[in-house]
């Protein structure tokens, strides 16, 4: 290496350390701060699964989870809109002929932030539970990262597609909710460029052997540690599951596998919200701790606020926020 003249190395250093600082700039601006509230995480979580237990039980306790959504989502300064359903069973193949099943009506509860197109993405999470659970990962979890993703999207600079953030009904019951919305939206024509399902989300362990599949040989690929977040989509969304994975984990610290469910297999994993819009011929992506497969309080009583990994959960948001910015950014008008 020549010599540097003292002047030519003074000059040297100093370019050095302008680059250095642009780069450093740079970096700063790739990798934007996300400020997730842990604590609203907490609050939302502890106020669906105990304070308010069991939150749809009872008519007084339903409409007290959907006031709590509602003034949740007004409170950012978006619209709450509430909408009703009944369930009916056709009577034989006349679709027209049809008989309510429950007395009662359902409610779905619908928030949207424009953008520049008319491309949609939705984020959904169900509010409802099995009777027998305070459902804290199942699904309060789910409803409390999708609060704290739109207090997120809300603030951000305008987006391509609109999203929509939608808390479910009846999803323990045949996924009546999320099928009533996807279809309303396929009947509307509207252009979904992905729905993304946030069901249980919480839980999580360190622990060997705390993870199972439903192959066995599938932990030789993911191990047996219940420390990481599910992703599933379908094959034909093979480049949106990489798409999605390559977001997360530039931004999350939490673990991410993703599952293309193959398509014998497609039973086992539409188990969620998710599945209504792959029948109507959507994409969608499902995001989940596995459920029974790794949680031992799935379905029962013992599925309380204080098992979940918040500090989990808050990777949790940041990564998913990461992948809406990449899937919207994906969308922008030629």
């Amino acid at each position: 290496m020549p010599l540097i003249s003292i002047n030519n190395r003074t000059i040297f250093f100093r370019t050095l350390l302008g680059l250095a600082t642009l780069f450093a700039l740079a970096g700063c601006l790739c990798a934007e701060q996300v400020t997730i509230d842990k604590d609203r995480l907490i609050k939302t979580v502890r106020f669906l699964s105990e304070e308010n237990f069991h939150r749809v039980v009872t008519h007084e306790n339903k409409e007290k989870t959907i006031d709590y959504l509602m003034e949740s989502i007004t409170a950012m300064g978006l619209e709450a809109v509430r909408s009703d359903f009944a369930l009916k069973q056709m009577l034989g193949d006349d679709e027209d002929v049809a008989i309510e099943v429950y007395r009662n009506t359902f409610s779905n509860i619908h928030a949207l932030k424009k953008g520049k197109t008319d491309k949609r993405i939705i984020i959904g999470a169900h509010y409802d539970i099995v009777d027998s659970s305070p459902g804290a990962d199942d699904n309060a979890s789910g409803v409390a990262v999708l609060l704290e993703l739109a207090y997120l999207l809300k603030e951000t600079a305008e987006l391509n597609c609109d999203v929509e953030f939608v808390a479910y009904d009846v999803e323990e019951v045949g996924l009546w909710g999320s099928r009533f919305h996807a279809k309303k939206l396929k009947n509307k024509k509207v252009d979904v460029a992905c729905m993304l399902c946030l069901d249980m989300v919480g839980y999580f362990s360190d622990e060997e052997n705390s993870q199972s599949y439903p192959v066995r040989s599938m932990n030789r690929l993911y191990g047996t540690k219940g420390d990481f977040l599910a992703m599933v989509g379908r094959p034909a969304d093979a480049k949106l599951l990489s798409d999605a994975q390559k977001a997360f984990r530039e931004s999350s610290t939490l673990k991410i596998h993703s599952f293309p469910a193959p398509n014998l297999m497609e039973p086992l994993f539409a188990r969620s919200d998710h599945a209504p819009f792959w029948w109507e011929g959507y994409p969608a992506l499902f995001f989940t701790d596995t459920a029974d497969f790794r949680t031992p309080h799935y379905h029962k009583k013992t599925d309380t606020w204080d098992t979940l990994d918040y500090d989990k959960m808050v990777q949790v948001t940041v990564g998913l926020y990461r992948i809406i910015l990449a899937i919207d950014a994906a969308q922008a008008p030629e």
